[in-house]
């Protein structure tokens, strides 16, 4: 496989859909492991969407020749003080999804900051199951399926714009 930066955000996005599809149908499992199953698969999800979204500012960065690839979390691209550097309606699009506690994309990084929290110690074992399940209540499949929307459509648009015709 090449190592182009659009091949490894296409990748992490069709494993995305891919973890999607089996978050569903754990979902709509009867097993005795389904629970365990839907969370692995809603932190999948969450796992490769980080990395499509990733790939997609490492695109745009690597688009204006900016040292924006260096970046390892999509959180320290997007912050304000990076638009004044580098200047661009993509970043400046992305910055402004991010900020917006309604969309897609802030949905998605807060899932990702309460999944990448630290364990928190619960006072007694009837509530452990509540509180290793806490991802976050609205990051649902129907979430899930927004944020490949919205990142699909991200990409198509920044890539229709950056082709030299």
């Amino acid at each position: 496989m090449a190592n182009e930066v659009y091949t490894r955000t296409n990748q992490a996005l069709q494993f995305a859909r891919w973890a999607l599809q089996s978050w569903q149908a754990a979902v709509d499992d009867q097993a005795l492991d389904a629970l365990t199953r839907q969370r692995y698969h809603r932190e999948h999800v969450l796992l490769h969407l980080q990395r499509t979204l990733l790939g997609l500012l490492h695109e745009v960065g690597e688009r204006y020749r900016w040292p924006l690839l260096e970046a390892r979390i999509p959180e320290q691209v997007l912050v304000v003080s990076n638009l004044e550097r580098y200047p661009c309606a993509e970043l400046g699009e992305l910055i402004e999804l991010a900020g917006r506690p309604d969309s897609w994309l802030s949905l998605m990084l807060s899932a990702w900051q309460q999944l990448s929290a630290a364990p928190r110690e619960v006072a007694d074992s009837s509530s452990q199951l509540l509180a290793s399940t806490a991802v976050s209540a609205s990051w649902e499949t129907a979430a899930a399926e927004q944020c490949i929307a919205g990142l699909s459509d991200c990409i198509n648009r920044f890539r229709s714009g950056m082709q030299e015709w």
